[in-house]
């Protein structure tokens, strides 16, 4: 781990040396960013405390990301994105994205481990708000990041058709096409449509470097031939922001696995006063888990005001029987609700600088077996820079 973690920052050490050599020989822009943070939580209550050592633990993680991008004379932009998503002590470092684009009056192609369209179109108002803090997937992001959820966290609910139980990960090798905004009354307004196409969907060895294992099935090979495309409308009227999208996602199951086909709705608005609300419903026809259907319905209310960011989310999701979704946490089977409700306070101490704090509860019920519920408590701080 140590090595890993010396080979990360002598890259970082070596990219950002080469990158003013490189500015300055091709004129291109290079930009290094990242956080880290540190998390304090207690375990309220959980269905099987008395396992439980301790109810109270300490955590810390960065992520670091860098972009190089450059515009010709014709106004064709080109980049690339390395982002190292995880530099801590349990996972070393993990990169989650490497890839590289072009962009002009066509649209954008993306080409590498790049996020699913799933990803860029999906609405959630406190992610979208969230971003104003430097917010992503991180600590203080609501249902964006559960992975980060003291006491655990079955995560039995889709706030779009990917990571989760639906098996997409954003590590996966895909090309994909993002239309410009068309018939808005702005360069980011309107409607715009995307599309990606991903040859083979599962473990790190199926990444894309994995060479002849890309053509090999294995138990970690989930899907091949994944398509998915959706449209996103963004409109502003009288101070009013609205967002609509849609997106429809179908692959074949292999290695005994069943096919994906997934469904997406969503729509959100936000004030003037500083009020957005969001909802979504994401439909899973069939997973690799089972052919039997699964509904996640996820709403969020969000407030901001100066350096405020106020949000209540409430997700429900129901399942047909013999689905395949189990407990990763005691010895509940075959899901059938699940009930997640997350309060988060953000506020921003300083530029760059964030505290928040996460309440958080979990009722997932099964059909065999114990259900499982739990709530906790976080506090904690994130630098972004």
């Amino acid at each position: 781990m140590t090595k890993s973690l010396l080979c990360g920052a002598a890259l970082a050490v070596v990219m950002a040396a080469g990158a003013a050599h490189a500015a300055d020989d091709t004129g291109l822009q290079v930009k290094i960013s990242g956080r880290l943070g540190f998390l304090a939580g207690v375990v309220i209550d959980r269905t099987d405390n008395q396992n439980l050592d301790r109810d109270y633990d300490f955590e810390t993680g960065a992520r670091l990301q860098f972009d190089v991008k450059n515009v010709t004379d014709s106004g064709l932009e080109y980049g690339a994105r390395i982002r190292f998503n995880n530099v801590d002590r349990k996972n070393g470092v993990t990169v989650d994205r490497t890839y590289v684009y072009l962009k002009g009056g066509f649209g954008t192609f993306t080409f590498g481990d790049a996020p699913y369209i799933a990803e860029d179109f999906h609405v959630y108002a406190q992610q979208t708000l969230g971003t104003n803090f430097g917010l992503d997937t991180d600590w203080g992001n609501g249902f964006r990041s559960p992975g980060t959820w003291l006491s655990g966290s079955n995560a039995f609910f889709a706030v779009a058709p990917y990571q989760q139980f639906g098996g997409l990960n954003a590590k996966d090798t895909k090309v994909k096409y993002t239309s410009p905004f068309l018939l808005g009354s702005s360069g980011s307004t309107g409607i715009s449509f995307g599309v990606d196409f991903t040859p083979v969907v599962g473990g790190n060895g199926h990444a894309g470097p994995g060479g002849v294992n890309d053509l090999i099935n294995d138990s970690t090979t989930l899907y091949e031939n994944v398509i998915g495309g959706g449209l996103d409308y963004r409109e502003t009227f009288a101070g009013t922001s609205v967002r609509l999208s849609g997106m429809a996602y179908e692959g074949n199951g292999v290695s005994g696995n069943h096919d994906l086909e997934a469904y997406y709705l969503a729509g959100q608005v936000g004030f003037a006063n500083g009020f957005w609300a969001s909802a979504s419903w994401t439909h899973f026809s069939s997973t690799f888990h089972a052919d039997k259907a699964i509904d996640s319905i996820v709403g969020d209310l969000s407030y901001t005001t100066g350096p405020w960011l106020a949000s209540i989310g409430y997700a429900y999701t129901t399942a047909e029987r013999d689905n395949g979704l189990n407990s990763s946490l005691n010895d509940g089977k075959d899901l059938q609700t699940s009930h997640n409700v997350i309060g988060t306070l953000v506020y921003n101490v300083a530029p760059g600088l964030d505290a928040f704090t996460e309440l958080r509860y979990e009722k997932d019920e099964f059909r065999q077996g114990s259900d499982f519920e739990t709530s906790a408590l976080s506090v904690g701080t994130i630098l972004n820079f």
